[in-house]
Protein backbone atom coordinates (compact mmCIF):
# COMPACT_ATOMS: atom_id res chain seq x y z
CA UNK A 1 0.00 0.00 0.00
CA UNK A 2 1.54 3.36 -1.05
CA UNK A 3 2.53 5.64 1.80
CA UNK A 4 0.34 8.74 2.20
CA UNK A 5 2.06 11.99 1.24
CA UNK A 6 1.54 15.35 2.93
CA UNK A 7 1.60 18.79 1.35
CA UNK A 8 4.83 19.60 3.22
CA UNK A 9 6.53 16.55 1.71
CA UNK A 10 5.57 17.58 -1.81
CA UNK A 11 6.77 21.17 -1.19
CA UNK A 12 10.10 19.93 0.16
CA UNK A 13 10.60 17.69 -2.89
CA UNK A 14 10.04 20.58 -5.27
CA UNK A 15 12.33 22.81 -3.22
CA UNK A 16 15.10 20.16 -3.30
CA UNK A 17 14.60 19.82 -7.07
CA UNK A 18 14.91 23.57 -7.66
CA UNK A 19 17.99 23.74 -5.41
CA UNK A 20 19.63 20.84 -7.28
CA UNK A 21 18.91 22.45 -10.67
CA UNK A 22 20.42 25.79 -9.58
CA UNK A 23 23.49 24.05 -8.17
CA UNK A 24 23.93 22.05 -11.40
CA UNK A 25 23.65 25.22 -13.52
CA UNK A 26 26.30 26.98 -11.42
CA UNK A 27 28.69 24.02 -11.72
CA UNK A 28 28.18 23.84 -15.50
CA UNK A 29 28.86 27.58 -15.79
CA UNK A 30 32.08 27.25 -13.78
CA UNK A 31 33.26 24.38 -15.98
CA UNK A 32 32.31 26.07 -19.26
CA UNK A 33 34.07 29.33 -18.26
CA UNK A 34 37.11 27.36 -17.10
CA UNK A 35 37.19 29.04 -13.67
CA UNK A 36 39.48 28.01 -10.88
CA UNK A 37 38.09 26.72 -7.60
CA UNK A 38 38.12 30.12 -5.87
CA UNK A 39 36.22 31.82 -8.68
CA UNK A 40 33.83 28.89 -8.91
CA UNK A 41 33.10 29.08 -5.19
CA UNK A 42 32.60 32.83 -5.43
CA UNK A 43 30.03 32.25 -8.17
CA UNK A 44 28.23 29.22 -6.79
CA UNK A 45 27.97 29.99 -3.07
CA UNK A 46 26.12 33.38 -3.29
CA UNK A 47 23.68 32.10 -5.86
CA UNK A 48 23.08 28.90 -3.89
CA UNK A 49 22.69 30.76 -0.58
CA UNK A 50 20.24 33.36 -1.91
CA UNK A 51 18.18 30.74 -3.77
CA UNK A 52 18.05 28.47 -0.73
CA UNK A 53 17.00 31.38 1.52
CA UNK A 54 14.24 32.40 -0.94
CA UNK A 55 12.97 28.83 -1.27
CA UNK A 56 12.93 28.29 2.51
CA UNK A 57 11.10 31.63 2.92
CA UNK A 58 8.48 30.55 0.34
CA UNK A 59 8.03 27.23 2.12
CA UNK A 60 7.53 28.93 5.49
CA UNK A 61 5.19 31.52 3.99
CA UNK A 62 3.01 28.86 2.41
CA UNK A 63 2.87 26.78 5.60
CA UNK A 64 2.17 29.93 7.65
CA UNK A 65 -0.81 30.79 5.46
CA UNK A 66 -2.11 27.26 5.82
CA UNK A 67 -1.58 27.41 9.59
CA UNK A 68 -3.43 30.73 9.82
CA UNK A 69 -6.29 29.41 7.71
CA UNK A 70 -6.48 26.36 9.98
CA UNK A 71 -6.64 28.65 13.02
CA UNK A 72 -9.38 30.60 11.28
CA UNK A 73 -11.42 27.46 10.72
CA UNK A 74 -10.90 26.47 14.37
CA UNK A 75 -12.16 29.89 15.37
CA UNK A 76 -15.22 29.41 13.16
CA UNK A 77 -15.86 26.04 14.80
CA UNK A 78 -15.79 27.85 18.16
CA UNK A 79 -18.32 30.47 17.00
CA UNK A 80 -15.76 33.23 16.26
CA UNK A 81 -16.89 34.96 13.08
CA UNK A 82 -13.99 37.38 12.40
CA UNK A 83 -10.96 36.85 10.10
CA UNK A 84 -8.15 38.55 12.05
CA UNK A 85 -5.77 35.59 11.51
CA UNK A 86 -5.46 36.61 7.83
CA UNK A 87 -5.75 40.36 8.39
CA UNK A 88 -2.36 41.31 6.85
CA UNK A 89 -3.37 40.03 3.39
CA UNK A 90 -5.35 42.81 1.71
CA UNK A 91 -5.30 41.64 -1.93
CA UNK A 92 -4.69 38.61 -4.09
CA UNK A 93 -5.88 35.07 -3.68
CA UNK A 94 -5.67 35.11 0.13
CA UNK A 95 -7.88 38.21 0.20
CA UNK A 96 -10.34 36.26 -1.97
CA UNK A 97 -10.20 33.39 0.49
CA UNK A 98 -10.88 35.87 3.30
CA UNK A 99 -13.94 37.14 1.43
CA UNK A 100 -15.21 33.60 0.88
CA UNK A 101 -14.58 32.84 4.54
CA UNK A 102 -16.55 35.92 5.65
CA UNK A 103 -19.47 34.88 3.44
CA UNK A 104 -19.37 31.38 4.89
CA UNK A 105 -19.13 32.77 8.41
CA UNK A 106 -22.13 35.07 7.85
CA UNK A 107 -24.18 32.24 6.41
CA UNK A 108 -23.34 29.94 9.35
CA UNK A 109 -24.21 32.70 11.83
CA UNK A 110 -27.51 33.33 10.03
CA UNK A 111 -28.37 29.62 10.00
CA UNK A 112 -27.46 29.40 13.68
CA UNK A 113 -29.81 32.30 14.50
CA UNK A 114 -32.58 30.59 12.56
CA UNK A 115 -31.83 27.33 14.36
CA UNK A 116 -31.95 29.04 17.77
CA UNK A 117 -35.20 30.82 16.90
CA UNK A 118 -36.72 27.55 15.65
CA UNK A 119 -35.57 25.73 18.77
CA UNK A 120 -37.02 28.43 21.02
CA UNK A 121 -40.31 28.24 19.13
CA UNK A 122 -40.41 24.44 19.41
CA UNK A 123 -39.71 24.54 23.15
CA UNK A 124 -42.30 27.26 23.66
CA UNK A 125 -44.83 25.34 21.57
CA UNK A 126 -44.15 22.12 23.51
CA UNK A 127 -44.62 24.08 26.74
CA UNK A 128 -48.07 25.20 25.61
CA UNK A 129 -49.30 21.71 24.70
CA UNK A 130 -51.70 19.96 27.05
CA UNK A 131 -49.85 16.72 26.35
CA UNK A 132 -47.13 15.46 28.73
CA UNK A 133 -43.73 15.80 27.01
CA UNK A 134 -40.22 15.32 28.41
CA UNK A 135 -36.81 15.66 26.70
CA UNK A 136 -33.90 13.52 27.92
CA UNK A 137 -30.24 14.45 27.41
CA UNK A 138 -27.59 11.91 26.25
CA UNK A 139 -27.21 10.72 29.87
CA UNK A 140 -31.00 10.15 30.19
CA UNK A 141 -31.28 13.08 32.60
CA UNK A 142 -34.38 15.28 32.49
CA UNK A 143 -33.44 18.16 30.16
CA UNK A 144 -36.84 19.80 29.58
CA UNK A 145 -40.47 19.21 30.56
CA UNK A 146 -43.71 21.04 29.89
CA UNK A 147 -46.32 21.89 32.51
CA UNK A 148 -48.59 19.05 31.42
CA UNK A 149 -45.80 16.58 32.22
CA UNK A 150 -45.28 18.08 35.69
CA UNK A 151 -49.04 17.95 36.31
CA UNK A 152 -49.03 14.22 35.57
CA UNK A 153 -46.50 13.50 38.34
CA UNK A 154 -47.12 12.84 42.00
CA UNK A 155 -44.12 15.05 42.80
CA UNK A 156 -43.37 17.91 40.41
CA UNK A 157 -39.67 18.25 41.39
CA UNK A 158 -37.64 16.64 38.58
CA UNK A 159 -34.36 18.59 38.76
CA UNK A 160 -31.39 16.22 38.57
CA UNK A 161 -33.55 13.13 38.06
CA UNK A 162 -33.17 10.53 35.34
CA UNK A 163 -35.88 8.77 33.36
CA UNK A 164 -35.30 5.68 35.48
CA UNK A 165 -35.90 7.73 38.65
CA UNK A 166 -39.36 8.62 37.33
CA UNK A 167 -40.19 4.99 36.63
CA UNK A 168 -39.48 4.96 32.87
CA UNK A 169 -37.37 2.19 31.37
CA UNK A 170 -36.14 1.38 27.86
CA UNK A 171 -36.81 -2.24 26.93
CA UNK A 172 -36.70 -3.96 23.53
CA UNK A 173 -36.60 -0.76 21.53
CA UNK A 174 -39.38 1.14 23.30
CA UNK A 175 -39.99 3.16 26.46
CA UNK A 176 -42.28 1.70 29.09
CA UNK A 177 -43.77 2.87 32.37
CA UNK A 178 -42.95 0.74 35.39
CA UNK A 179 -45.59 -0.40 37.86
CA UNK A 180 -44.11 1.82 40.59
CA UNK A 181 -43.58 5.21 38.99
CA UNK A 182 -44.01 8.90 39.77
CA UNK A 183 -47.07 9.16 37.52
CA UNK A 184 -50.66 9.38 38.67
CA UNK A 185 -52.00 7.33 35.74
CA UNK A 186 -50.92 4.94 33.01
CA UNK A 187 -49.39 6.24 29.78
CA UNK A 188 -48.41 4.93 26.38
CA UNK A 189 -45.01 6.43 25.51
CA UNK A 190 -43.87 7.51 22.05
CA UNK A 191 -40.20 8.45 21.54
CA UNK A 192 -38.29 10.44 18.94
CA UNK A 193 -34.50 10.99 18.78
CA UNK A 194 -33.02 14.29 17.58
CA UNK A 195 -29.58 15.90 17.51
CA UNK A 196 -28.62 19.17 19.18
CA UNK A 197 -25.09 20.59 19.19
CA UNK A 198 -23.74 17.24 18.04
CA UNK A 199 -25.39 15.33 20.89
CA UNK A 200 -28.29 12.90 20.83
CA UNK A 201 -31.46 13.87 22.74
CA UNK A 202 -34.70 11.92 23.11
CA UNK A 203 -38.20 13.40 23.14
CA UNK A 204 -40.84 11.32 24.93
CA UNK A 205 -44.55 12.00 24.43
CA UNK A 206 -46.95 10.47 26.94
CA UNK A 207 -50.47 9.53 25.83
CA UNK A 208 -52.91 8.87 28.64
CA UNK A 209 -54.44 5.40 28.36
CA UNK A 210 -57.05 6.24 30.99
CA UNK A 211 -57.96 9.49 29.27
CA UNK A 212 -58.34 7.77 25.91
CA UNK A 213 -60.56 5.07 27.41
CA UNK A 214 -62.56 7.73 29.23
CA UNK A 215 -62.92 9.76 26.04
CA UNK A 216 -64.13 6.71 24.10
CA UNK A 217 -66.49 5.80 26.91
CA UNK A 218 -67.81 9.34 27.03
CA UNK A 219 -68.42 9.41 23.28
CA UNK A 220 -70.36 6.14 23.44
CA UNK A 221 -72.56 7.34 26.28
CA UNK A 222 -73.11 10.73 24.68
CA UNK A 223 -74.38 9.04 21.54
CA UNK A 224 -76.60 6.76 23.61
CA UNK A 225 -77.97 9.71 25.55
CA UNK A 226 -78.72 11.62 22.36
CA UNK A 227 -80.63 8.61 21.03
CA UNK A 228 -82.49 8.18 24.32
CA UNK A 229 -83.26 11.87 24.45
CA UNK A 230 -84.63 11.88 20.91
CA UNK A 231 -86.64 8.67 21.10
CA UNK A 232 -88.03 9.06 24.63
CA UNK A 233 -89.01 12.68 24.09
CA UNK A 234 -90.73 11.84 20.83
CA UNK A 235 -92.70 9.11 22.58
CA UNK A 236 -93.52 10.83 25.85
CA UNK A 237 -94.39 14.30 24.62
CA UNK A 238 -97.61 13.26 22.78
CA UNK A 239 -98.60 10.97 25.69
CA UNK A 240 -98.21 13.83 28.13
CA UNK A 241 -100.10 16.17 25.82
CA UNK A 242 -102.99 13.72 25.30
CA UNK A 243 -103.34 13.01 29.02
CA UNK A 244 -103.63 16.75 29.71
CA UNK A 245 -106.18 17.14 26.90
CA UNK A 246 -108.31 14.27 28.23
CA UNK A 247 -108.35 15.75 31.72
CA UNK A 248 -109.28 19.17 30.31
CA UNK A 249 -112.14 17.62 28.33
CA UNK A 250 -113.35 15.85 31.48
CA UNK A 251 -113.29 19.10 33.45
CA UNK A 252 -115.27 20.86 30.68
CA UNK A 253 -117.99 18.20 30.76
CA UNK A 254 -117.17 16.48 27.52
CA UNK A 255 -116.46 13.41 29.60
CA UNK A 256 -118.41 12.43 32.73
CA UNK A 257 -117.14 14.28 35.78
CA UNK A 258 -117.57 11.28 38.08
CA UNK A 259 -114.31 9.89 39.41
CA UNK A 260 -113.47 6.72 37.59
CA UNK A 261 -110.58 4.43 36.83
CA UNK A 262 -109.87 6.19 33.52
CA UNK A 263 -109.19 9.49 35.26
CA UNK A 264 -106.85 7.85 37.77
CA UNK A 265 -104.98 6.16 34.97
CA UNK A 266 -104.67 9.42 33.05
CA UNK A 267 -103.21 11.11 36.11
CA UNK A 268 -100.71 8.30 36.52
CA UNK A 269 -99.77 8.56 32.84
CA UNK A 270 -99.28 12.30 33.17
CA UNK A 271 -97.11 12.07 36.28
CA UNK A 272 -94.95 9.27 34.89
CA UNK A 273 -94.57 11.02 31.55
CA UNK A 274 -93.48 14.23 33.31
CA UNK A 275 -91.06 12.26 35.46
CA UNK A 276 -89.51 10.62 32.41
CA UNK A 277 -89.21 13.95 30.63
CA UNK A 278 -87.38 15.41 33.64
CA UNK A 279 -85.25 12.26 33.80
CA UNK A 280 -84.16 12.59 30.16
CA UNK A 281 -83.49 16.32 30.58
CA UNK A 282 -81.15 15.65 33.51
CA UNK A 283 -79.18 13.08 31.53
CA UNK A 284 -78.94 15.41 28.55
CA UNK A 285 -76.81 17.74 30.66
CA UNK A 286 -74.13 15.06 30.71
CA UNK A 287 -73.70 15.20 26.91
CA UNK A 288 -73.76 19.02 26.76
CA UNK A 289 -71.16 19.95 29.39
CA UNK A 290 -69.89 23.50 28.62
CA UNK A 291 -66.22 24.47 28.64
CA UNK A 292 -64.82 25.59 31.99
CA UNK A 293 -64.92 29.35 32.63
CA UNK A 294 -62.10 29.70 35.14
CA UNK A 295 -61.79 32.63 37.51
CA UNK A 296 -59.98 33.42 40.75
CA UNK A 297 -62.09 32.36 43.74
CA UNK A 298 -61.34 31.93 47.43
CA UNK A 299 -61.66 28.75 49.45
CA UNK A 300 -63.68 30.70 52.02
CA UNK A 301 -66.21 31.59 49.32
CA UNK A 302 -66.63 27.91 48.40
CA UNK A 303 -66.72 26.80 52.04
CA UNK A 304 -69.52 29.25 52.90
CA UNK A 305 -71.65 27.89 50.06
CA UNK A 306 -71.04 24.30 51.17
CA UNK A 307 -71.83 25.15 54.81
CA UNK A 308 -75.15 26.62 53.71
CA UNK A 309 -76.09 23.35 51.99
CA UNK A 310 -74.48 20.93 54.47
CA UNK A 311 -74.38 22.49 57.96
CA UNK A 312 -72.99 19.29 59.50
CA UNK A 313 -70.03 19.08 57.11
CA UNK A 314 -66.63 19.39 58.84
CA UNK A 315 -64.24 21.64 56.87
CA UNK A 316 -60.69 21.73 58.18
CA UNK A 317 -58.73 24.99 58.21
CA UNK A 318 -56.14 25.52 55.50
CA UNK A 319 -53.55 28.09 54.42
CA UNK A 320 -54.73 27.83 50.82
CA UNK A 321 -56.57 31.07 50.01
CA UNK A 322 -57.14 31.35 46.25
CA UNK A 323 -57.40 29.10 43.21
CA UNK A 324 -58.45 29.41 39.57
CA UNK A 325 -61.52 27.25 38.79
CA UNK A 326 -64.97 27.28 37.26
CA UNK A 327 -66.86 27.94 40.48
CA UNK A 328 -70.19 26.56 39.25
CA UNK A 329 -68.77 23.31 37.93
CA UNK A 330 -66.50 22.69 40.94
CA UNK A 331 -69.36 23.47 43.32
CA UNK A 332 -71.70 21.08 41.48
CA UNK A 333 -69.11 18.28 41.64
CA UNK A 334 -68.49 18.87 45.37
CA UNK A 335 -72.24 18.89 46.09
CA UNK A 336 -72.66 15.53 44.34
CA UNK A 337 -69.70 14.01 46.21
CA UNK A 338 -70.63 15.44 49.64
CA UNK A 339 -74.22 14.29 49.18
CA UNK A 340 -72.92 10.78 48.45
CA UNK A 341 -70.70 10.96 51.54
CA UNK A 342 -73.66 11.82 53.78
CA UNK A 343 -75.80 9.10 52.18
CA UNK A 344 -73.02 6.54 52.80
CA UNK A 345 -73.88 6.69 56.49
CA UNK A 346 -71.35 6.47 59.31
CA UNK A 347 -71.32 7.65 62.89
CA UNK A 348 -69.71 11.02 62.13
CA UNK A 349 -70.15 13.62 59.36
CA UNK A 350 -67.77 13.76 56.36
CA UNK A 351 -64.56 15.80 56.56
CA UNK A 352 -63.43 18.18 53.78
CA UNK A 353 -59.78 19.19 53.59
CA UNK A 354 -57.97 21.64 51.25
CA UNK A 355 -54.24 21.27 50.56
CA UNK A 356 -51.61 22.65 48.20
CA UNK A 357 -48.92 20.31 46.91
CA UNK A 358 -46.39 21.84 44.54
CA UNK A 359 -48.42 23.22 41.62
CA UNK A 360 -51.67 21.42 42.49
CA UNK A 361 -54.69 21.94 44.71
CA UNK A 362 -55.73 18.73 46.50
CA UNK A 363 -59.31 18.49 47.83
CA UNK A 364 -59.82 15.50 50.12
CA UNK A 365 -63.23 14.28 51.29
CA UNK A 366 -63.39 11.52 53.91
CA UNK A 367 -66.39 9.60 55.26
CA UNK A 368 -66.65 6.56 57.53
CA UNK A 369 -69.65 5.02 55.82
CA UNK A 370 -70.14 1.65 54.21
CA UNK A 371 -67.30 2.11 51.70
CA UNK A 372 -67.14 1.28 47.99
CA UNK A 373 -69.38 -1.70 47.24
CA UNK A 374 -68.38 -2.30 43.61
CA UNK A 375 -65.26 -0.33 42.55
CA UNK A 376 -65.34 -1.68 38.98
CA UNK A 377 -68.65 0.11 38.25
CA UNK A 378 -67.91 3.41 40.01
CA UNK A 379 -67.93 5.48 36.84
CA UNK A 380 -70.31 3.42 34.72
CA UNK A 381 -73.25 5.64 33.68
CA UNK A 382 -76.75 4.52 34.77
CA UNK A 383 -75.31 2.07 37.32
CA UNK A 384 -76.22 2.69 40.97
CA UNK A 385 -76.35 0.68 44.19
CA UNK A 386 -78.96 3.06 45.64
CA UNK A 387 -82.65 2.19 45.44
CA UNK A 388 -83.53 5.60 43.97
CA UNK A 389 -80.14 6.30 42.39
CA UNK A 390 -79.87 7.44 38.80
CA UNK A 391 -76.25 6.33 38.35
CA UNK A 392 -75.06 9.59 36.84
CA UNK A 393 -73.74 11.64 39.78
CA UNK A 394 -70.18 10.28 39.90
CA UNK A 395 -69.84 10.32 36.10
CA UNK A 396 -70.89 13.97 35.90
CA UNK A 397 -68.66 14.86 38.88
CA UNK A 398 -65.65 13.27 37.17
CA UNK A 399 -66.38 15.10 33.92
CA UNK A 400 -66.83 18.42 35.77
CA UNK A 401 -63.42 17.96 37.42
CA UNK A 402 -61.72 16.71 34.25
CA UNK A 403 -63.22 19.65 32.34
CA UNK A 404 -60.98 21.93 34.45
CA UNK A 405 -57.82 19.87 33.90
CA UNK A 406 -58.16 17.93 37.16
CA UNK A 407 -58.45 14.33 38.30
CA UNK A 408 -61.01 12.57 40.51
CA UNK A 409 -60.16 9.42 42.48
CA UNK A 410 -62.26 7.29 44.86
CA UNK A 411 -60.28 5.10 47.22
CA UNK A 412 -60.74 3.22 50.45
CA UNK A 413 -60.39 5.46 53.50
CA UNK A 414 -56.75 5.02 54.65
CA UNK A 415 -57.71 6.01 58.21
CA UNK A 416 -60.43 3.43 58.69
CA UNK A 417 -63.80 2.40 57.29
CA UNK A 418 -65.37 4.46 54.54
CA UNK A 419 -64.30 6.22 51.36
CA UNK A 420 -61.61 8.75 50.46
CA UNK A 421 -62.35 11.12 47.57
CA UNK A 422 -59.33 12.97 46.14
CA UNK A 423 -59.70 15.85 43.68
CA UNK A 424 -56.48 17.30 42.17
CA UNK A 425 -56.64 20.57 40.24
CA UNK A 426 -53.86 22.65 38.63
CA UNK A 427 -53.28 25.72 40.75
Amino acid sequence: MPKAKSLEQYLKRYLYLVTFILLAICILLAISWDLDWFASASLILPIFAVSTFALIKCYRLITDVLERFGLQLDALANDENNSWHLAKYQSGRIAGLKSDFNKLSSKIAKNKRHYIQTEEFVFEFVGMLDLPIVILDPHKLIYFTNQAFLNSLKNAHVDGLTAEDLGLSYNQGSWQQNDESYFEQRFHISSQTFWRAGRSYELLTLFSIEQQLRSNEKQVWQRLIRVLNHEVRNSLTPIYSMSQSLQTMKQQGHITSQPDLAQDMLQVIEKRAQHLLDFVASYSAFSQLPAANKQIVTTEQINLRLYALFPQLIIQKTNLKQLSVDLGQLEQALINLIKNAFEAGGNSPPILNWQQKDNKVIIELLDNGSGIANPDNLFVPFYSTKAQGAGIGLVISRELIHNQGGQLQLLANPHGQGTQVIISLPI
